[in-house]
């Protein structure tokens, strides 16, 4: 969750009782201040105490051009708010006993290929499959969200194409999309019924949320729904139509309002939804192998801040943005939902939140999210066990680089941050409170650990500089192939800086029709660029033989060399 506007619009306020400040609405207004302009885009709110509707609000256009105001009424996309819909479709059939949260994916999509690791439901309700997103890996093959009408045939078809996983079922947690369409395919699947239909059943209908649905065709006139809007060009550009056109759902596309959010953010403070111990269930966090539990649970985030639990989830798509949270324990429920891109819901609904909550006092506004590391205590360690550990390291998971420096007989990375050592191979970080492990390897380096305060370890390893000789950069000009995104990709000199070699030269990516992309060169063979890390393979031999692409929720997306 957001904390910046949570913190300084309102906690310097909650400190005096709520009688002796401003109206609750006038401080609401000016939460929203920047969604008030008359001739663009908003937000709408709702809040709900101990169970009823404390306040409904709304700002700005639901349509901009015809100048049709936003109303609390006004339904609105929810992004992936949606998810909790979802895992509540899913925990409903286990209930019935029509699926086990522990079945083989494959049970019910027999599409999927073989992953050589079972990936069971509960994987996917923890974002812990590891399957790769299937929108990101749309977008590397020039169809980014919402630029084609794909529907879940589409969906299948590329998570089907996918042959390998980000990680190991169940050994980390990594957002992908791909978890949740899958989820409600299931569904459909499990129940012999349409999601939507099952949904509308067992949800909407019973919680008499009249005005939600699911954007399972996006050209179904919908009564009352507001478009959505994103600045061209920056934060200063003109409001411009963003429109989501893709006939999917799971992951995303609730069409809701306020309202029916807090009805339904009310019926988990009872027993409506599913009986008792479901609530239990939904809000139960996702463990790691290693037994690292996350705030992930099934849909939710779940979490505390200041000495309050919360339950919660933001959502965006095209230009909609929206955030649900519950404080349990107060009985404090928020929703917001607009239609403007630039809009930080979460932001905004914390900050509403802390009208309504009373915080314990003994807790820091500026305590972390997770428990914090112990100081490091350092360690008298001979000059050579720090200078032996200097060099360039590449993260295995997002690819990226990080050179660790001697400076004054001290270890610190490139960018200042001293590694403290508490040992000669146990190091912790000056700021931040990641810890760094160093294990020596047969030749002489150090692969990495690097430990962060929540108890992630994301692995490292020693790499060496770039080559940007003539020579070294003409060896990986050719064509490559991916047939998991379905598109190829030509590495092609870099004209434009000076020819396909040494001297000003380098390498951009090409992708038809006009799509270019400069690769910066990050270490032998790795190169950084606005489509993401690629790194190219090679044979025994030495010789080129493919690349690997990582992008956000993709690792490692396999090329082939074909020319």
């Amino acid at each position: 969750m957001h904390r910046t506007l949570f913190v300084g619009l309102v906690l310097a306020a909650a400190a005096a009782p709520l009688a002796a400040q401003d109206p609750v609405d006038a401080r609401i207004d000016s939460i929203f201040r920047a969604f008030q302009d008359p001739n663009g885009p908003g937000c709408a709110l709702g809040v709900a105490v101990d169970g009823r509707t404390r306040l409904e609000r709304a700002w700005g256009l639901a349509d901009v051009e015809r100048r049709v105001a936003n109303t609390p009424a006004t339904i609105l996309e929810a992004g992936s708010v949606s998810k909790q819909f979802t895992a509540a479709a899913v925990l409903l059939l286990a209930k019935d006993g029509k699926l086990s949260l522990d079945d083989d994916v494959r049970r019910w999509m027999p599409e999927l290929p073989d992953y050589g690791s079972r990936i069971t439901l509960r994987h996917l309700l923890h974002h812990t499959s590891g399957l790769r997103d299937w929108g990101s890996i749309a977008g590397i093959a020039g169809w980014p969200r919402n630029t084609r009408a794909l529907s879940h045939a589409h969906v299948l078809a590329i998570i089907s194409r996918v042959r390998e996983l980000n990680f190991p079922p169940g050994t980390e947690y990594d957002y992908s999309n791909s978890n949740y369409n899958l989820l409600s395919m299931v569904v459909e699947r499990a129940s012999s019924t349409s999601f939507p239909e099952f949904t509308r059943q067992r949800l909407f209908t019973p919680l008499a949320m009249t005005s939600t649905s699911w954007r399972d065709d996006a050209m179904r006139i919908v009564p009352g729904r507001a478009l959505s809007y994103s600045r061209a060009g920056g934060s200063a550009g003109a409001w411009q139509s963003e429109r989501a056109i893709e006939n999917i759902f799971g992951n995303c596309c609730l069409l809701t309002t306020v309202g029916d959010l807090l009805k339904w953010n009310a019926a988990f403070d009872s027993t409506r939804l599913g009986g008792d111990g479901f609530r239990a269930e939904q809000e139960r966090q996702g463990v790691l192998t290693n037994g690292r539990t996350i705030s992930y649970a099934a849909g939710l985030f779940v979490g505390t801040w200041r000495g309050q639990r919360y339950v919660s989830h933001g959502g965006a798509t095209a230009g909609y943005r929206a955030y649900t949270v519950r404080y349990p324990a107060a009985r404090v429920s928020v929703a917001v939902l607009c239609n403007a891109g630039p809009a930080n819901a979460e932001e905004l609904g914390d900050a509403v939140a802390g009208l309504f909550l009373t915080f314990d006092t003994t807790v820091s506004a500026a305590a972390p999210p997770s428990p914090p590391s112990p100081p490091p205590v350092r360690a008298s360690v001979p000059p050579e066990a720090l200078a032996d550990k200097a060099g360039l390291y590449r993260n295995r998971r997002s690819m990226q680089a990080q050179r660790f420096v001697l400076r004054d007989g001290r270890l610190e990375t490139e960018q200042g941050v001293e590694l403290v050592p508490e040992s000669a191979t146990r190091f912790a970080a000056a700021q931040g409170g990641n810890r760094v492990l160093f294990e020596r390897r047969r030749d002489g380096r150090y692969d990495l650990r690097i430990v962060t305060p929540a108890g992630d370890t994301v692995p490292a390893d020693p790499v060496a500089p770039a080559d940007t000789s003539r020579a070294a950069l003409t060896a990986l000009i050719g064509t490559y192939v991916s047939d998991e995104a379905d598109m190829t990709a030509t590495i092609e000199a870099d004209t434009a800086a000076g020819g396909g070699g040494g001297g000003g030269g380098g390498l951009v990516a090409r992708r038809a029709p006009d799509t270019r992309v400069r690769l910066r060169p990050i270490y032998r063979d790795g190169f950084a660029s606005p489509a993401g890390v690629f790194v190219f393979t090679r044979d025994a031999r030495g010789r080129v033989t493919g690349l690997l692409l990582t992008a956000p929720r993709v690792r490692n997306l396999r090329f082939r060399r074909s020319g």
